[in-house]
């Protein structure tokens, strides 16, 4: 890899997001607390100017992947630069091709732990991210607490068997909401809905919309956060006045002319919408 990645992007999406007591999130990178299969970890990502990735990463080889899913250094955002330029230009869209040219290799933030990424998907249905955040810093209160806190890390995100059993206790707002959670969390406890990095992903939205309360917004959504790279959320609100500021008249016909890269189209009317 020859073009140095820039975190900054990924670093402003999580600071707003980051739960108090698990994350830790500023201008100088990102650590977090990670439960891995050898016991409990800090996972790090140290902005690095030196590094191709922007980033170095720390905490040993399972916190070291997960940042690498995180800051999303395996996707090839180049190849799908070229493609929406492609169809910018095929379509006449110059200010798509600007947004291009100004934010070139754009790419979505990972997760860090897949599970964890599903109930932060569903807490944050159709409320605001500080209201989603709020309401993830009330279902960390029932993950198991650090020995010591280490510089204000001070306990892991809840297993799924915990949130299963806690959700409908600690979370406030609509109880469907909380029964969602708790619903999907022992999906996921049990195995009948599988979420993890290199599954069949269409399969998986299939296991999640098959449950109460999730809906086809919430799966593709996950679905992107793991690393799809054809992801378009065409009921969201963001996703249409973004495309409306590009000059994108035919949203779903670009799409066609983008695919399989999709996500890029849509982080790139995100950030006009912002």
């Amino acid at each position: 890899m020859t073009t140095r990645l820039d975190p900054a992007p990924i670093l402003a999406w999580l600071a707003p997001r980051a739960i108090a007591g698990i994350e830790l999130v500023d201008a100088t990178g990102y650590r977090r607390t990670l439960t891995t299969p050898s016991g409990v970890a800090v996972a790090s990502a140290a902005v690095d100017a030196r590094s191709a990735f922007g980033v170095s990463m720390g905490g040993g080889d399972a916190s070291e992947a997960a940042m690498r899913a995180v800051f999303a250094v395996d996707v090839d955002a180049a190849e799908a630069d070229a493609r929406l330029a492609w169809a910018s230009e095929r379509q006449d869209l110059p200010l798509l091709a600007t947004s291009i040219a100004d934010a070139p290799l754009l790419r979505a933030p990972g997760c860090a732990d897949p599970h964890e990424m599903v109930f932060r998907a569903v807490v944050g249905q159709q409320i605001s991210v500080a209201a989603a955040t709020g309401q993830l810093r009330l279902l960390a209160t029932l993950g198991d607490a650090l020995p010591e806190a280490l510089d204000g890390l001070e306990r892991v995100f809840p297993t799924d068997a915990q949130v299963a059993a806690g959700a409908v206790d600690v979370l406030r707002g609509p109880i469907a909401k909380s029964e969602a959670v708790a619903r999907v969390a022992a999906a996921l406890d049990e195995g009948s809905v599988v979420v993890e990095q290199g599954v069949d992903l269409e399969r998986m939205r299939a296991q999640l919309v098959a449950l109460k309360g999730i809906g086809p917004w919430t799966a593709g959504y996950v679905s992107l956060r793991l690393g799809d790279p054809d992801v378009l959320l065409l009921g969201d609100s963001a996703v249409r006045a973004g495309a409306r500021r590009l000059g994108i008249a035919d949203l779903p016909a670009l799409a066609a002319d983008v695919a399989p890269w999709r996500t890029q189209l849509m982080l790139h009317c995100w950030r006009a919408s912002a």
